[in-house]
């Protein structure tokens, strides 16, 4: 994966109208400065750096299609995440079995480790049992819920964010997003019950 392209907000602007133009090369440039964000997007979405990886192609291939379609007051940075979550949940849509990939750290929801677990074995060993079953909760979501969580609780985006990523309004967002929250409760109290 290349590394990011730092574009200032005009030279952003510019590039895109070069793109919708048919100018290959500014579309180049606005693949560099946004791909590893889609990437690690999708990646948090399907748990798989092969997939992530061709999604994110797919991603951008719809996004070179449909930019000369795009209005004047694009803003691209929330347009290509729409993409991608579209592309995401077309794809975990048509999966029979969903997977997650392992969460270096706990749920934001969660709370994160306290610097006090390195010196508690115990309580780094409760953390990660916690972070097991919420990797488990997160795989039996249906794939809007873990959408609108994934968008919400790691990539920290405003309900009005995410109903313009998802293509909803901002009421169906806050539903989806509470609708999502109660069946992950249902489903983390359903788990650890079976487990204790």
């Amino acid at each position: 994966m290349s590394g990011s392209v730092a574009l200032s907000a005009a030279d952003e602007l510019r590039c895109v109208a070069r793109a919708k133009a048919g100018d290959d090369e500014a579309f180049a440039l606005l693949y560099q400065k946004y791909e590893r964000t889609i990437y690690q997007f999708i990646y948090r979405m399907v748990g798989n750096a092969e997939d992530a990886s061709d999604l994110t192609q797919e991603c951008f291939i719809r996004a070179y299609k449909a930019l000369p379609q795009t209005s004047e007051d694009l803003n691209l940075g929330a347009w290509l995440r729409r993409i991608a979550a579209n592309v995401c949940l077309d794809t975990l849509r048509r999966r029979s079995r969903l997977r997650w990939l392992r969460l270096d750290h706990l749920a934001p929801w969660q709370g994160g480790p306290s610097r006090s677990t390195t010196h508690d074995p115990e309580r780094a060993l409760l953390q990660t049992e916690t972070q097991d079953v919420v990797e488990r909760v997160l795989q039996r979501l249906q794939p809007r819920y873990r959408a609108a969580l994934i968008l919400r609780e790691y990539e920290g985006y405003s309900s009005d964010e995410i109903a313009d990523f998802l293509g909803i309004s901002r009421s169906a967002a806050k539903s989806l997003l509470f609708r999502a929250r109660e069946e992950f409760r249902r489903l983390y109290h359903e788990m650890e019950a079976s487990t204790s």
